[in-house]
């Protein structure tokens, strides 16, 4: 079973490692909206574990309880994903 802890408790360098090479794969991949990118901490650094392109998204799924530690409810992540799926921007 899974140990999810929200935000993970890693030191800054490995923080920031995890979070460029998460947007790096999902760039190279031409990944739009949601999704999640997932990585092994190694000593050698991030090594890939999976891109999932739709992560589940009830308000008990990883992806929303993510947000929601940034600070985002869901209703407003669901708002902002329309948004941006339906391009209107503001």
């Amino acid at each position: 079973m899974a140990d999810f802890r929200v935000p993970a408790e890693l030191a800054e360098t490995d923080r920031t490692a995890l979070e460029d090479a998460a947007v790096v794969m999902y760039d190279a991949l031409g990944c739009r909206g949601l999704g999640r990118v997932d990585f092994f901490l190694t000593a050698g650094g991030p090594v890939l574990n999976e891109v999932n392109t739709m992560p589940g998204f009830t308000e008990q799924s990883q992806a929303p309880k993510m947000f929601a530690a940034a600070g985002m409810s869901y209703p407003e992540l669901v708002d902002l994903l329309v948004r941006d799926a339906a391009g209107v921007h503001g």
